[in-house]
């Protein structure tokens, strides 16, 4: 099986992302006490991801019809991850903070 040396490139940025996630909340939250819901959902959107990378690694061939799925469902939580973002400034400037 010859995998596209670009899977393996995309399935490790993608776990860097998933870790800078992860820790980015644990050490926000360590730090001011504050749980920030779009780290929560940038984490998930780059384990989705990631895990469309495995399947093709694994031999999935592009055109499966859960290739695709995943891939929506993972923009669906970048999204998220923006519009979190966006009410969080935005409460944050009614706030005065």
């Amino acid at each position: 099986m010859n995998v596209p040396s670009m899977y393996y490139v995309g399935l490790i940025s993608n776990i860097i992302f998933l870790f800078l996630g992860i820790f980015g909340y644990i050490y926000i939250l360590r730090k001011t006490g504050v749980k920030y819901l779009f780290l929560i959902l940038f984490a998930i959107a780059w384990l989705l991801s990631g895990l469309s990378y495995v399947f093709l690694i694994s031999g999935a061939s592009v055109n499966q019809w859960y290739i695709t799925f995943i891939r929506i469902i993972s923009y669906i939580f970048f999204l998220a991850t923006i519009l979190s973002v966006i009410v969080e400034l935005s409460r944050l400037r009614k706030t005065g903070q």
